[in-house]
Formats: C-alpha cells, sequence, structure tokens
C-alpha cells in the first residue's frame, strides 16, 4: 500500500505526515448514485516512521507492508465473527438456565458477544498503534520543500 504525504513535523526518528484521503471513485469522473459524497477528499494527520530523514514540508512516499495490513483486516473482520459464533453455542450451553429457549438464548449470546468483540477490537488497536510495525514508513521523498 502507498500513499503520497506531505511532512509536517519531525520527532525522534518519526515524522507526522498530513495525508489527503480519496476514495476509490475520486479519480473518477462520474458523478454516480452510488459514490454519493465519497468523491470528496479529506486531509487526515498520521504519525509515520521516518528512517531516511524526510524534511518539514517535502513530499513523501508511505508505504506500509502486506503483512500489518492483512493481519489487521483478518482481526477486524473475523473477530465479531467468531464472537457471534461462539456467543451463540456459549449462550444456548449457559444462558439456558435463565431462558427456556435454548434457541433465543443463544442470539442473546450471540448479541452480546458481539458487543464484546469491539471492546477486544478497541484493546487491539491500542496495543497496535502503539507498536511500530503497524505504523506506514517513508521510503522516499518525491519532491523536497
Amino acid at each position: 500500500m502507498k500513499e503520497k504525504a506531505r511532512v509536517i513535523k519531525n520527532e525522534d526518528g518519526q515524522s507526522l505526515v498530513q495525508i489527503i484521503r480519496t476514495s476509490a471513485c475520486s479519480h473518477c469522473d462520474e458523478k454516480c448514485m452510488l459514490a454519493e459524497d465519497s468523491h470528496e477528499m479529506e486531509e487526515m494527520e498520521v504519525l509515520v516512521n521516518d528512517p531516511i530523514g524526510a524534511e518539514v514540508g517535502s513530499m513523501v512516499e508511505l508505504e506500509m507492508g502486506t503483512k500489518p495490513v492483512l493481519f489487521s483486516a483478518f482481526v477486524v473482520y473475523l473477530l465479531p465473527l467468531a464472537a457471534v459464533i461462539a456467543g451463540y453455542f456459549a449462550g444456548s450451553s449457559w444462558l439456558s438456565i435463565f431462558i427456556e429457549n435454548s434457541e433465543v438464548a443463544g442470539i442473546v449470546g450471540s448479541v452480546v458477544s458481539f458487543f464484546l468483540s469491539f471492546f477486544l477490537l478497541r484493546f487491539f488497536d491500542k496495543k497496535a498503534g502503539a507498536k511500530s510495525y503497524f505504523h506506514p514508513q517513508i521510503t522516499r521523498v518525491v519532491t523536497h520543500n
């Protein structure tokens, strides 16, 4: 995954960069119903690893490895799904004491575990955000100051 950004500030081997986020439809000339407001661009500031020491004001190219992106996507998409499935079986066996119908108990267990999975995702986000492995890295300077 590659993206272009402008360096705003340097801090101890890392740089604060400004990325202009664009949607997949941003290069399209059509204003279709499917895209709605996604043709708009939005700026975002991100702290990235800076092994080359880019200067403030430079336009740089950012790159993030495939493994962290795939691992994060795997966790974000599959954890709630696994929680729903596990919650169904846990609810149908444990909550059947309080709820007479085991199917209803399973559904309640699924809903509860689905929402609990978001707390786990939030914990993962904080832990992953603290590790430089999950941060993009400046690979080259496109234009100088």
